[in-house]
């Protein structure tokens, strides 16, 4: 028999990935919608800014708050730059043509994090307070 605590605990964490990855998709609705272009690089610029973050925080023991505004800094950024060097350019050509290109960022910034940092698991480690509810 399953503890009843396991299954709160794990529906919880759902509800928090399937919160993170609608967040995803609403951002990547947003661009092309607004911008009409197939941008397929998207979850490479947060992949950055989630290695940014665990760097920061883990390795060089920033608070989370602080990494996380840094983060975000530099996923604009690297919004910006992406979108002065790859985008402009191809706002007016065909989709095809837009889909190339963002995925040439796609596999050089895959590529490139693979490099740098292997493919080995790694997560951001906080120490919550424990919350007691219902004395449990």
């Amino acid at each position: 028999m399953i503890d009843p605590i396991f299954l709160a605990e794990a529906a919880v964490n759902g509800l928090l990935l399937g919160g993170v990855l609608a967040l995803l998709a609403l951002g990547l609705n947003l661009i092309f919608g607004v911008i009409d272009i197939v941008w397929i690089a998207y979850v490479d610029l947060v992949m950055m800014c989630m290695y940014a973050v665990y760097f920061l925080v883990q390795v060089y023991g920033w608070p989370m708050w602080l990494g996380g505004l840094a983060s975000v800094a530099l996923g604009a950024l690297l919004g910006i730059g992406v979108h002065l060097l790859i985008i402009s350019p191809i706002l007016g050509s065909a989709p095809v043509n837009q889909l190339l290109a963002t995925g040439g960022l796609l596999f050089f910034l895959q590529s490139f994090a693979t490099f740098l940092w292997t493919t080995d698991h790694r997560s951001v480690r906080l120490a919550l307070p424990t919350i007691e509810l219902g004395g449990m």
